[in-house]
């Protein structure tokens, strides 16, 4: 069987990184999780930012450089 593809086919890619390279961002004094915005905090994981190591420090840096109080850790999502 032959297939024709006319017009142009859509490139996707995708990165995957495993689980055990990722971090989310937790304070420590008030348990709560920085929120999947990059901004705000959330109490539970189902709203909280995850990333790797790379976009943790991107994202601590630029609060820095926006001289924003950063209170959280990185920390290990449980199971990984």
């Amino acid at each position: 069987m032959t297939q024709v593809v006319t017009g142009s086919p859509r490139v996707k890619i995708e990165f995957r990184t495993s689980q055990k390279n990722r971090v989310r961002f937790r304070d420590p004094k008030t348990k709560e999780y920085l929120h999947l915005s990059g901004t705000g905090r959330t109490n539970g994981v189902d709203y909280a930012w995850i990333g790797t190591r790379a976009q943790a420090r991107a994202i601590r840096d630029r609060a820095l450089s926006e001289d924003q109080p950063w209170p959280f850790i990185a920390v290990r999502p449980k199971g990984a």
